[in-house]
């Protein structure tokens, strides 16, 4: 009776997981690189064929290997500053925080119906509502009697003022004061996703018309963008108020690295369908390959490349990568 064929479902890799780290050429310590959206590895060799010029078929009568490459191709599906670096082939990385603060009636060249960039994000204001008795203008500082919180007027009519320069937390009930004559009775507080934007025809101390978001101006309070409407009332320039957020930011120059080189260490989960597999590439030139969806349907991917660089400081024979296969 013949031997039937048998199939060791064990040398079978199925639904792959893994990871794989990052090192400096030589390093011993790691940068994980996070979730990835696949990782495949190529080996490609090239050949010349010699032809013989003795008969008119030109068949091959020797064929020589010209060169022989690797590259293992990734998604990085992680968009840390580090794997933005790596991809976009990128500067040192800065930090470049934005502190909470405030910009107080800053002369603002304005064009219409064109966005200008504010120099910050996140920006806003805080409006109190109420009664005022005696008399409040855009300067003065005013305190709440109760909570002790202070702020800048950048706007005031005959029931509300609008604030910048905030610090702590008015409440409602109290009264926020210039000095025990001139104050307002706050019966509401709320931070508005706006800015301040007045005339500028006298100067920033004595402005005659608050300019009003959708009418004179569009905002973007998120992106730091104001946008002067030419169907609007402003006369550029003019003077615009507000708070804004401290923001956690860091800033890199990409493509200003002539070379990205890296040494990578791949290891396949112990608990995967098949061979469990650790693979140490010594050194590899890294770049993005592929676009880069920043705006569309699913999660963003970083599709990178690295192409195998023979590491000269290895062992003969060993110059490219270890390939271990474990049970």
């Amino acid at each position: 009776m013949p031997n039937h064929l048998t199939s060791n479902a064990d040398n079978i890799r199925y639904n792959g997981t893994g990871r794989a780290y990052l090192a400096e050429v030589g390093g011993s310590s790691y940068k994980d690189l996070g979730e990835l959206d696949g990782f495949s590895g190529n080996v490609s060799v090239s050949k010349d064929e010699l032809k013989t010029t003795r008969t008119a078929d030109r068949s091959t009568i020797l064929t020589v290997e010209s060169g022989r490459g690797a590259t293992f191709s990734f998604g990085l599906r992680e968009q840390t500053e580090e794997n933005l670096k790596l991809a976009l082939m990128g500067s040192d990385i800065i930090a470049d925080d934005q502190s909470a603060g405030s910009v107080v009636s800053e002369e603002t060249a304005l064009v219409d119906d064109e966005y200008i960039d504010l120099g910050h994000v996140n920006t806003f204001l805080t409006k109190l509502t109420g009664a005022i008795t005696g008399s409040l203008s855009p300067g003065d500082e005013i305190t709440g009697a109760t909570s002790g919180a202070t702020g800048t007027i950048a706007w005031t009519e005959s029931d509300l003022v609008e604030l910048v320069e905030v610090d702590g937390t008015f409440v409602a009930g109290e009264a926020a004061q210039l000095d025990i004559s001139n104050y307002i009775t706050i019966t509401g507080v709320s931070t508005v996703n706006d800015v301040v934007v007045v005339d500028a025809d006298v100067d920033s101390a004595t402005p005659t018309t608050r300019y009003e978001q959708g009418t004179d101006y569009t905002l973007d309070p998120d992106y730091g963008l104001i946008r002067m409407l030419s169907a609007g009332s402003i006369t550029s320039p003019a003077y615009v108020s507000y708070d804004y957020e401290a923001v956690t930011r860091n800033h890199f120059h990409a493509m200003s690295a002539s070379t990205v080189q890296k040494k990578l260490l791949f290891v396949t989960d112990k608990d995967d369908q098949g061979r469990r597999y650790r693979i140490t590439v010594h050194k590899m030139d890294i770049n993005m390959d592929g676009d880069w969806s920043l705006i569309g349907d699913g999660e963003s991917v970083l599709p990178c490349s690295g192409t195998l660089i023979k590491d000269t400081s290895q062992p003969v024979g060993q110059e490219y990568w270890k390939h271990e296969v474990m049970s």
